[in-house]
């Protein structure tokens, strides 16, 4: 649980995937084994969908994981480099205002 609340933005995205990741992947396990027991030589166009069903469910719902991943750590991303702006800006404006650098160092040479 991020932040001790089940009910967070972030425990709702992650909860929600993982549900969906769920049954997706009960989806694709259910192709799959379905797949097996059809008789290739019989039925080739009932085992060649079950197959890419299974495959496609997988990989579309891999990509969407991927992008909720990247868009995360972007979130990351920005709220460092927003924070690395907010601290230069703050120098920028102590030598602007003739503060200097470190206010200490001109404190201990008076």
């Amino acid at each position: 649980m991020h932040g001790g609340t089940w009910l967070s933005h972030k425990n709702a995205k992650w909860m929600t995937a993982s549900i969906i990741s769920f049954v997706i992947s009960l989806y694709a396990v259910t192709m799959r084994t379905e797949s097996y027991f059809v008789d290739e030589e019989r039925a080739y166009e009932l085992k060649a969908t079950l197959d890419m069903k299974h495959r496609v469910a997988e990989l579309l719902w891999g990509g969407v994981l991927l992008l909720l991943l990247c868009l995360t750590v972007k979130e990351r991303i920005d709220g460092a480099v927003e924070g690395t702006r907010d601290v230069v800006g703050r120098i920028s404006q102590n030598f602007a205002n003739g503060k200097g650098g470190d206010g200490l160092a001109k404190k201990k040479c008076s």
